[in-house]
């Protein structure tokens, strides 16, 4: 299902700025910190408040969910989980594995002459703290993220986050191109009226990706390298 090289390199060609999604295409998070570790410290965090957690909730591995259900529980659980959330990233950023060809094709964007941006769910603090420890931090203009207590509801795949980069960038969104490895970055660009490209890192992500509407699906972050 994987499109062709051409129709990925013609949506490029036709694009100024370029928004990657943060936890796939630019790096894995949670590869040294797995996502139900955080979850389950998440818990952890909000079992002395004395909230009985529903039952979904007690079994969640993303920890995503586990702060959108927060902001429903109340201030009290909403901040709770908000900065547990941000100092455990704060720890997976350190402990992140590099997205394969991920940082080889941010350097071509850049030198092509595209402008950057991260566009992602994850925290702020912990994006910046990625990029800087890998060197890449002057190659975006912009990072769109989750910010302190921001109310859960405008992330993906609401366009908030998206429109948000187009707005610093002073960009056209049809002269954008968003990449992404879930169904929530596609639906968020599409509402956004922004192009995009599905990166399938798993093999049933490619079906799901072109459910979703994306332009052009890649298994592997080099097939943005022309």
């Amino acid at each position: 299902m994987t499109h062709c090289p051409t129709d990925v390199q013609r949506l490029l060609a036709n694009a100024t700025h370029v928004l990657l999604d943060f936890d796939g295409p630019i790096c894995s998070i949670f590869a040294g910190l797995p996502a139900p570790k955080v979850a389950a410290a998440l818990r952890d965090y909000i079992s002395p408040l004395g909230i009985a957690l529903p039952r979904h909730i007690e079994y969640e591995t993303d920890p995503l969910e586990l702060l959108r259900y927060a902001a429903s529980a109340g201030p009290m659980v909403a901040e709770t989980v908000e900065a547990g959330l941000r100092g455990l990233e704060l720890q997976a950023a350190l402990r992140a594995t590099p997205t394969p060809h991920a940082d080889a094709a941010i350097h071509q964007f850049h030198t092509s002459g595209c402008q950057l941006a991260v566009v992602s769910n994850n925290s702020d603090a912990a994006i910046r703290l990625y990029l800087d420890q890998r060197g890449l931090s002057d190659y975006f203009a912009t990072v769109s993220a989750r910010t302190l207590f921001q109310d859960p509801a405008l992330l993906k795949p609401h366009s908030h986050l998206i429109t948000e980069a187009i707005k610093r960038l002073d960009a056209d969104p049809s002269r954008c191109i968003l990449i992404g490895d879930s169904v929530t970055d596609i639906q968020a660009a599409i509402k956004a009226g922004v192009p995009s490209i599905g990166y399938a890192n798993r093999p049933d992500k490619e079906y799901l990706l072109a459910e979703a509407g994306a332009h052009a699906i890649i298994d592997d972050m080099a097939q943005l390298i022309p």
